[in-house]
């Protein structure tokens, strides 16, 4: 299996996205450009030796934006452009320990940031966290503590492991949570709510599971996918709470989101409680 092997020390965390530039939408180069100095000033801040890996499409508008080293973009290599198939690009351009898959979109708070860098992450483990959802910016401001203020007073929606709610309310339907934990029993019940956002798992277990399904298709329920493989291969399901936040800053909508048949692996994974490998051992190689 073709793996990265770094010369020097790895870093603890690869922060790994996608980026596909809208010239029609005014925050769309300012989204990835706050996202990755964001990572880079709160990772110097609180002591977390990180990389952030962007891939990018076709034609790229990156390749002089960032002058930090600990900042990659890698180009995607056709004009077809799939979400999926760019994560497996980055996972296997990062050379950190710990490898979080996520969107431009998303702002870590301090605190978040804090516990990635205390040293407390552990491989055979996948965390999540629900994903909140802030009112849409007209530009972005000039500093992280200022959008982390807007975010906190402007969050309208919370999507938990169970359901979307609003954020002074918590959601309660434990007859649901009983069928659930029923049905997935002796496993945790997968956090697939936003999972697009945030899946954190050491670079081995990544690995393990192949990464993203390479279908050609780019529709919902990829970024599930993964969270059921990692569970029914034994990984253990962390959920990190408040006030651990990631916000989700909404912006226009370009592309319509298709279908695909994912859902029948999901229910196979849930009915024989195994996990489905799609890709082969060279998914991700050969891309980019």
């Amino acid at each position: 299996m073709y793996k990265v092997f770094p010369t020097c020390v790895p870093p603890t965390i690869s922060f790994v996205t996608f980026y596909r530039h809208y010239p029609d939408t005014p925050t769309s180069l300012e989204r990835i450009k706050f996202f990755a100095n964001n990572v880079r000033e709160q990772s110097e801040r609180y002591g977390l030796d990180s990389e952030v890996v962007i891939v990018e499409s076709q034609p790229g508008v990156l390749s002089n934006v960032f002058e930090s080293p600990k900042i990659k973009v890698v180009q995607f290599p056709t004009a077809q452009f799939l979400w999926n198939l760019a994560f497996n690009i980055g996972i296997r351009h990062a050379t950190g320990e710990y490898i979080l898959a996520g969107t431009r979109d998303s702002t870590y708070n301090s605190e978040l940031m804090q516990f990635l860098a205390s040293g407390k992450l552990r491989p055979h483990t996948i965390y999540r966290i629900d994903r909140r959802d802030v009112k849409q910016l007209e530009r972005y401001p000039d500093s992280v503590s200022e959008l982390l203020r807007y975010c906190k007073e402007n969050t309208y929606r919370v999507n938990g492991k169970w359901d979307a709610y609003l954020p002074d309310k918590k959601w309660a339907r434990p007859a649901v949570a009983l069928l659930m934990g029923a049905l997935f029993f002796p496993y945790s019940v997968p956090h697939t709510n936003a999972a697009g956002d945030f899946t954190l798992m050491h670079r081995d277990d990544w690995y393990r599971i192949r990464g993203y399904p390479q279908v050609i298709s780019s529709g919902l329920h990829l970024d599930s996918f993964v969270i059921y493989s990692a569970i029914f291969l034994g990984l253990k399901q962390v959920i990190l709470k408040d006030p651990m936040r990631l916000y989700h800053v909404e912006h226009p909508r370009t592309d319509p989101v298709p279908s695909t048949n994912i859902l029948d692996c999901l229910k196979i994974m849930r009915f024989a409680k195994k996990p489905i490998i799609l890709n082969d051992e060279d998914w991700g190689e050969g891309l980019g």
